[in-house]
């Protein structure tokens, strides 16, 4: 299996967790931070979508993310980001619909990356050292930020008596 094959299996695997993670969690409970200064599962949704900016930039996808002024990080904020106008909070549902919304578009913008693309050379520091400076480097750690942010999500769930994620 190709490389770019392989990313795009595990961006198929994160859109499906994404989903699973936040199912049956209402949005009183997704605001909720269980100690301080733990984030709550509102902000990690959300920080997750807006993440997936990185893979619409890499894709080219026609995608515009929102809320970043509510969900972004210092390390990984572009400038637009930081300027941002303030927006109103979203619901978890929000976060949900714009993520199922926006994936189909930002999957195929990343399908239809050249192989070749994958090697070349990016200046977007990423802080992980084994994995090199190409898109496919980066790539490779965004979908790895994905799943430990999902996984944050899945241990906060069990600590409000959910079921644990499904994998199906």
């Amino acid at each position: 299996m190709s490389a770019k094959k392989q990313l795009l299996a595990q961006y198929d695997l994160h859109n499906l967790l994404f989903n699973n993670v936040i199912a049956d969690i209402s949005d009183d409970e997704a605001n909720q931070s269980v100690a301080d200064p733990m984030n709550s599962i509102k902000w990690l949704a959300g920080h997750l979508l807006w993440a997936q900016g990185n893979l619409v930039r890499m894709g080219g996808a026609q995608v515009v993310i929102p809320w970043v002024d509510h969900f972004m990080s210092g390390e990984g904020a572009t400038e637009a980001d930081r300027n941002a106008p303030k927006s109103e909070m979203p619901t978890l549902d929000d976060i949900k619909n714009k993520w199922n919304e926006t994936s189909p578009a930002i999957r195929a913008g990343l399908e239809n990356l050249p192989d070749a693309a994958l090697d070349s050379v990016v200046a977007i520091p990423h802080p992980i050292a084994p994995f090199d400076n190409t898109l496919a480097g980066l790539w490779a750690f965004i979908n790895h930020h994905q799943a430990y942010t999902i996984g944050q999500i899945g241990i906060l769930r069990r600590g409000f008596n959910k079921a644990a994620m499904k994998y199906r």
